[in-house]
């Protein structure tokens, strides 16, 4: 008797402490794609500064990361799950006079997952075409068409950040 005792308050314990716990969802629960910023010349990470990202088409085109003089390495772009396809405008601020956009044009799949109860369900997405200008672009890579929920860089943007020495522009 004293061992069913013992598993009935082991049990219960379990249940109280699973049943307590307020954790819930611990996991990011938003499918963001990360971008980071490489230079095209040396293939390295680069942060860059006076960038201005916004997306086209959002209300009032809005501003997603504001120009910094201090600059960042990486962005998240937030896609619609009611549209396949968002674009961004990347607008370097050179000066208080010259400015340079590019534009990248993202086409994907939304696709709707349940992740478990207490995260519920959420987007993920797979890219099939990436679009982009090459004013100071040089390209953008999609290393995983994935997009899902974890933190990790599945877009590269590489920056022209010198002169290629075989260009004669």
């Amino acid at each position: 008797m004293k061992a069913l005792a013992a598993v009935v308050a082991a049990v219960t314990a379990l249940w109280i402490g699973y049943g307590c716990n307020t954790s819930g969802c611990t996991e990011n629960q938003s499918a963001l794609p990360l971008a980071g910023f490489c230079s095209s010349e040396t293939g390295a990470a680069i942060s860059v500064s006076n960038m201005e990202v916004r997306g086209l088409g959002a209300p009032d085109d809005s501003v997603l990361y504001a120009a910094e003089s201090s600059g960042r390495s990486e962005v998240y772009l937030p896609f619609r799950s009611t549209q396949n396809n968002t674009t961004y405008l990347f607008t370097y601020h050179a000066d208080s006079v010259t400015t340079v956009t590019d534009r990248i044009a993202f086409t994907y799949d939304a696709e709707p997952r349940f992740v478990s109860e207490e995260c519920g369900a959420m987007f993920f997405y797979r890219i099939t075409k990436v679009d982009y200008t090459t004013n100071l672009i040089d390209s953008v890579v999609v290393t995983d068409s994935l997009i899902n929920n974890l933190n990790i860089k599945r877009i590269l943007i590489y920056f022209r950040t010198g002169q290629n020495p075989d260009e004669n522009d």
